[in-house]
């Protein structure tokens, strides 16, 4: 009987696997992406772990849309979203960058000096 419930198993559809992808890019957003705000400091904190998390997230989105295009998802809507999502996570490999090097130890900030 196993082969009988895996034989009744549907394959995944182009637009089944945009909207997985849009619904994981909306849990990142509420979730690993959300900023939150330190009261101590009076502001928003960000750390490494943070954002490699947010990353990871966008990334499992985007490789949900390449699913879709494979399967010929084509239509300017999605196009705009695939986007959209790659340029947040362009932006974001970009900001873990710069935090990862901010978390180290030896980095120091150097303010510019007055002639």
């Amino acid at each position: 009987m196993v082969g009988l419930s895996s034989a009744c198993k549907q394959e995944e559809t182009k637009h089944d696997l945009y909207m997985r992808g849009m619904a994981v890019e909306g849990e990142a957003e509420r979730g690993e992406c959300k900023l939150v705000y330190d009261s101590e400091l009076q502001a928003h904190s960000l750390d490494g772990d943070k954002v490699q998390l947010c990353l990871a997230k966008i990334e499992e989105a985007l490789a949900l849309y390449e699913q879709a295009a494979q399967k010929g998802m084509d239509d300017v809507d999605f196009k705009h979203t695939y986007e959209r999502a790659a340029q947040t996570r362009d932006k974001l490999q970009g900001m873990l960058k710069m935090v990862r090097e901010m978390e180290q130890p030896e980095y120091k900030m150097e303010l510019p000096r007055d002639p």
